[in-house]
């Protein structure tokens, strides 16, 4: 790989893979961008599909093996052939692997200070998840040296190789860390082989599993149903997890409300990160206000043009180059068409703008120059290059998109708005929500008279929407339970059951997303579509402190940005500190406070950030963005990003029992009428926890 040569060791990149062929080739194109990454081999465990052909097409050397002889085997066989002392085990089906996830695995045994790691994934699918928090042993994701591995005898071990490893490592005490994987999932076996093929490969893994641990105990036969208990009272409780969690939501949805929607004459406006979202989660919405003769329009930020696995699945295993990505793009478009019109949208009521599918976190976080747009990864565009688009030829940067947004926003003048929550845990969907909400704040600083109602939705979060349910028409769509404790109002929009059957005709004109994740589309025709009502919140000014530069008095709870009553199980397992309860956001004199508080006490080794970014008040003004960190144990922030002739010398950081404060003088200037804030946590370049964007006016006056 390029760049290897930065290390004086490298690491050897093995991947077993069965019937892999729609996801290795996302795996191996990760790889590549890691320098330390020396080689890939993927090791075809008797696949009947093109793993092994496709494997080739992107890089990776490929050893095929004829019959399936089972997980241990093949990661034996791939550890032999490797080049390097140092292995890195992963699974063929991973979403949303990073390069960064890569870097946490090996630096452990780069740097020579552990002789394992385990991956632990968090924050991905609750089912997930939880099975890894309660058995840690079955993650396989995993950094090892060569010799140690060899030595354990890992060939003639199926799926029980993982809990192997783990055995032999506390047996001879070798050096493990632990490694959370933060937004990171595999593809589970039911949606990958189909419900009833996919639990009995499930089931068959489970008895592999199984027959390891009794082996292990030799123990007399009537020690062994205790471990069989044992161990089946764990798996009823991860296959149960997302059960008991949706009775809990359902015990709270009983008090959600309907939405009142208008009798008719109303503007609505809907902004959609990818083609089909807006369906997904608004299309009986949609579909209703039409009926009832209001006004709609739907923005589309994205074509899902750098969709890797439906651009294969739909093209063939051919490697899928920058024009089949764009010539997927215009075919999401016409895709989006069909489906609006089905709800009632008229073609010239639909907004393409063309921004690049899984660029517009990155552009949120860091494209804020005219100078430098963004480029995409699979496109290889720099600027919109659609004919069909709002502004064709558009740099792909953030002030270009922010300024586009607020152009629709005063031309249309909505009264209703509908938009990807900023907490949905895809970047594209909380993205979509940040930009909406920046381009609320801007057109309200320069015109306090237009006051949209906000609401959002949900499409990604854990399994909420990825399990299959049975009888779904029958059974009501219920929140996350993690947002119904967040302190935000949520309602429920009930479809009648013509207004579903359009929304199944709408859904089904997305063919390319059928081919790919039909669970997935259709676990959203409830009979009900549920939104979240985001209220106005304001900057609370310390009248205690007024004048001065004081800490603050007290934290009133008006102050209190955002909530997460809940907090994150493998978070705080791993982390308490990194753990976020709440963040709050206070201005005493000329100084803005940040407080976030954490479920444990707060210090080494998390880091924390904050980010602001000051929404100017006239037409011409720039946005102003404050991204700072404070490193772990550290009482002064390092700064990502400020604005020019903003002094950092005067910022202050507070370490108390279960808060971090950062005090920053001088923050908000005057003119300045609305503000963005959101805050994380990290453990090196791993995430743990965060707190979404939220918008807030800054000076006094009513909102």
């Amino acid at each position: 790989m390029a760049g290897a040569g930065r290390y004086q060791r490298g690491v050897s990149a093995v991947i077993p893979a069965y019937n892999e062929a729609a996801t290795v080739g996302k795996v191996i194109e990760t790889l590549k961008q890691v320098a330390s990454i020396a080689e890939i081999i993927v090791v075809s465990d008797g696949s009947e599909d093109a793993t092994a052909s496709i494997a080739r097409r992107h890089g990776a050397r490929v050893i095929e093996l004829e019959i399936n002889g089972g997980k241990g085997a093949a990661m034996t066989v791939g550890a032999r052939a490797a080049r390097e002392d140092i292995l890195l085990f992963l699974d063929a089906d991973l979403e949303g692997l990073t390069a960064a996830h890569v870097e946490a695995l090996v630096a452990p045994l780069l740097t020579d200070s552990a002789d394992m790691t385990v991956g632990i994934f968090s924050r991905g699918r609750s089912l997930t998840d939880l099975a890894q928090v309660v058995a840690p042993h079955l993650s396989g994701q995993r950094a090892i040296r060569k010799e140690l591995f060899l030595a354990v005898g890992a060939e003639k071990s199926r799926f029980e190789v993982e809990v192997l490893l783990t055995s032999e490592a506390r047996a001879r005490r070798w050096r493990v860390q632990k490694i959370p994987l933060a937004n990171m999932t595999h593809i589970m076996k039911e949606e990958k082989r189909g419900l009833y093929r996919g639990v009995i490969a499930r089931m068959g893994m489970y008895k592999d599993i199984l027959g390891y641990i009794l082996r292990l105990t030799r123990k007399k036969i009537k020690t062994r149903p205790v471990a069989i208990l044992f161990l089946l009272l764990f798996l009823v409780a991860a296959l149960n997890y997302d059960i008991l969690t949706m009775r809990a939501a359902a015990a709270a949805a009983r008090n959600i409300p309907v939405l009142d929607l208008p009798d008719g004459g109303n503007r609505i406006l809907v902004i959609s990160p990818h083609p089909d979202d807006e369906t997904l989660g608004a299309g009986g919405l949609i579909a209703e206000a039409r009926d009832r003769g209001d006004a709609i329009k739907v923005v589309i930020m994205t074509n899902g043009d750098g969709f890797r696995r439906g651009v294969e699945k739909f093209n063939g295993p051919l490697p899928a180059g920058s024009s089949d990505f764009l010539q997927y793009g215009r075919l999401r478009q016409q895709e989006a068409l069909a489906a609006l019109g089905t709800l009632g949208v008229k073609a010239d009521d639909v907004i393409f703008l063309g921004y690049p599918d899984g660029g517009l976190a990155p552009i949120w976080l860091g494209y804020w120059g005219q100078d430098r747009p963004y480029t995409s990864v699979y496109t290889r565009q720099a600027a919109v290059p659609y004919k069909l688009a709002f502004a064709p030829g558009e740099p792909y940067t953030a002030p270009a998109l922010l300024n586009t947004l607020v152009a629709i926003l005063k031309d249309y003048r909505p009264i209703d708005i509908y938009v990807t929550d900023t907490n949905d845990s895809h970047p594209d969907h909380w993205a979509t929500g940040a930009f909406t909400l920046a381009a609320i704040g801007k057109v309200r600083g320069e015109d306090p008279s237009f006051r949209p109602y906000l609401y959002t939705f949900v499409i990604h979060t854990g399994t909420w929407q990825m399990l299959p349910v049975i009888e779904r028409q029958a059974k009501p769509l219920l929140p996350p339970g993690y947002f119904l404790g967040r302190g935000t109002p949520w309602y429920q929009l009930p479809l009648s059951p013509a207004t579903l059957a359009r929304k199944k005709k709408a859904l089904a004109a997305y063919r390319t997303q059928e081919l790919v994740m039909p669970t997935f589309l259709a676990n959203f025709e409830r009979p009900n579509e549920v939104f979240s009502h985001l209220p106005d919140q304001q900057l609370v000014q310390d009248d205690s402190s007024a004048g001065g530069d004081g800490e603050p008095a007290y934290w009133p709870d008006s102050a209190r940005v955002a909530l997460d009553p809940a907090g994150d199980q493998l978070t705080r397992k791993l982390e308490n500190g990194g753990d976020l309860k709440a963040a709050y956001l206070l201005q005493a004199g000329k100084t803005t406070y940040v407080r976030l508080d954490t479920w444990g006490r707060p210090g080494f080794p998390v880091t924390y950030t904050a980010s602001i970014y000051l929404l100017p008040g006239e037409p011409e003004g720039q946005v102003r963005r404050f991204l700072l960190q404070v490193d772990p144990g550290e009482r002064q922030v390092r700064w990502l990003a400020r604005p020019t002739g903003y002094n950092p010398g005067a910022v202050r950081v507070i370490y108390r029992e279960h808060s971090v404060e950062i005090a920053l003088p001088g923050l908000v200037s005057p003119g300045e009428h609305y503000l963005m804030f959101a805050a994380a946590t990290s453990i090196g370049k791993i995430p743990l926890d965060r707190i979404p964007w939220r918008l807030l006016r800054v000076g006094g006056g009513g909102l």
